[in-house]
């Protein structure tokens, strides 16, 4: 092998021994500053997740966007702000959420088209569970004015109430 050959082949190592050393403290340097541009803390009033086709899943927010039911925008009953879970056609499905002018913080759970459990705490204490379907069909237990309730209704009239409310 001929001696301008030797030298050619000893440069190319080098060079490629020199771009291999560049490029790894490179991407040591990229990668500590990538690192260390993460923030701590994300500030934001609204996050919403979506999954693989773009529909809406999750919201994060404060206060929430008033939901869809049934493909149709529909008005809350009033502002709250936490986390909503929507199913696969965008439509609201529960949310564990606070109620931003009682205090109230509540989980709900919803069919297709309505609401159908209801955890709810007081901001001064007590709450319930209650249990809904679309026959106006309730079971409620509770605690209210520092006092154990439950509530049957079937079909919208009051089948069992203890402490009793109103004349029966």
């Amino acid at each position: 092998m001929d001696t301008d050959r030797l030298r050619r082949l000893e440069r190319q190592v080098r060079i490629l021994t020199l771009g291999w050393v560049v490029t790894i403290v490179l991407g040591l340097t990229i990668g500590a500053k990538w690192q260390a541009d993460q923030p701590e803390s994300l500030r934001v009033r609204q996050l919403t997740i979506v999954d693989a086709d773009g529909t809406e899943r999750v919201w994060i927010g404060a206060p929430l966007r008033d939901p869809f039911v049934q493909g149709r925008r529909t008005e809350r009953a009033g502002p709250v702000s936490g986390i909503v879970v929507l199913d696969g056609q965008g439509n609201e499905r529960g949310g564990f959420v606070t109620s931003d002018k009682s205090g109230e913080v509540f989980l709900g759970l919803d069919s297709e088209t309505a609401q159908e459990v209801l955890f709810l705490v007081n901001p001064t204490g007590g709450g319930h569970l209650s249990f809904f379907d679309s026959d106006k069909n309730l079971a409620q237990i509770g605690v209210l004015n520092k006092r154990p309730t439950l509530v049957l209704r079937e079909r919208g009239e009051t089948i069992f109430e203890q402490p009793r409310t109103q004349d029966q």
